[in-house]
C-alpha cells in the first residue's frame, strides 16, 4: 500500500469511529503550501493512544504497532508509533497535550476535503507556528522551508496578529521576522 494510501486508510478509521483527531506534522504542511515527500503521517488524536492504536492495528495488517510509547522532544507531548509493515513508512499517533498551544490548534483545526474525504487538518497558522517551534528547538532545515513555503503560498490569507501571538509565546518571533523579510526580497 502506498504511504498516502495509508494515510487515508488511518483517517477513514477515525472518522469511522468518530475520534477526534487533526492531521499535522508534514501532511498539514503539503496541504497548506507545496508538496514534499514524507516517511510519515502525523496524526494528534484526542482519545488514548493505546487504544487507537490496538484499533488501527486491527484493522490495518499492513501497520505495526510499536509496543513502546515514546515522547515527542518539544512538548513531551506522549506518541505510539505504527509501521508500515515495508518499513518505508509510518504513522505516528499524538496525544492532545496540555500545552496550550497544542489546546488551542486542536480547538482551531479544520475539517476539509482532501481528496474526497473529510480530513481535520491543522490550519495554515497553527502549522507555521507549530514549524517555527520545531525548527527552532531542533534546528532542522525542512522546517525552515516548510514555514518559507507556508508564507509563500498562504501568506496573504493568513491571520497574522495569531501568528505573531504564539512566536511571541514560544520566542521564534525574530526567526519569523527574519523569514518574512528575506521572502520579500526574492
Amino acid at each position: 500500500m502506498s504511504a498516502e494510501g495509508i494515510a487515508f486508510r488511518v483517517i477513514e478509521i477515525l472518522n469511522e469511529n468518530r475520534i477526534p483527531y487533526m492531521v499535522v506534522g508534514s501532511l498539514a504542511t503539503n496541504f497548506h503550501s507545496t508538496l514534499r515527500s514524507t516517511k510519515d503521517a502525523d496524526v494528534v488524536v484526542q482519545a488514548d493512544l493505546g487504544n487507537i492504536a490496538h484499533l488501527i492495528g486491527q484493522q490495518c495488517d499492513f501497520l505495526r504497532v510499536d509496543p513502546q510509547f515514546g515522547f515527542e522532544s518539544v512538548t513531551a507531548t506522549q506518541k505510539i508509533l505504527l509501521r508500515a509493515t515495508n518499513e518505508e513508512f509510518s504513522v505516528e499517533l499524538f496525544g492532545l497535550s496540555d500545552d496550550p498551544h497544542d489546546q488551542e490548534r486542536f480547538k482551531r483545526r479544520k475539517l476539509v476535503d482532501w481528496e474526497g474525504r473529510p480530513t481535520w487538518i491543522l490550519s495554515a497558522e497553527d502549522s507555521l507556528v507549530t514549524k517555527l517551534r520545531w525548527a527552532l528547538a531542533a534546528s532542522r532545515k525542512k522546517d525552515v522551508l516548510d514555514v518559507e513555503n507556508i508564507i509563500a503560498v498562504s501568506g496573504d490569507v493568513l491571520d497574522w496578529p495569531y501568528v505573531e501571538r504564539w512566536c511571541d509565546q514560544h520566542g521564534s518571533r525574530s526567526l519569523l521576522e527574519k523569514l518574512r523579510d528575506e521572502l520579500r526580497k526574492r
